[in-house]
């Protein structure tokens, strides 16, 4: 918890239960990924780290099944 600096990003799911997702850099500094089911915090260099694996494995997946954006 802590002051708000900056919305960083929010995403809403019109057709998920999850609802939204928010990305917020706060006081510290503090990164928390949320929504009204949890909240991840984490520093900024373990947030690029995450981001980072997250990229990774979307890249591993759309190789692994061959979802290069011509298979619709």
């Amino acid at each position: 918890m802590g002051i708000v600096i900056q919305t960083l990003a929010k995403t809403e799911f019109e057709t998920n239960k999850m609802g939204y997702m928010e990305i917020e850099l706060n006081e510290g500094p503090v990164i928390h990924l949320q929504n009204e089911f949890f909240r991840i915090e984490m520093n900024p260099e373990e947030y690029v780290q995450f981001a980072v694996n997250v990229i990774n494995g979307a890249n591993k997946l759309i190789e692994m099944k061959g979802l290069d954006g011509t298979n619709t």
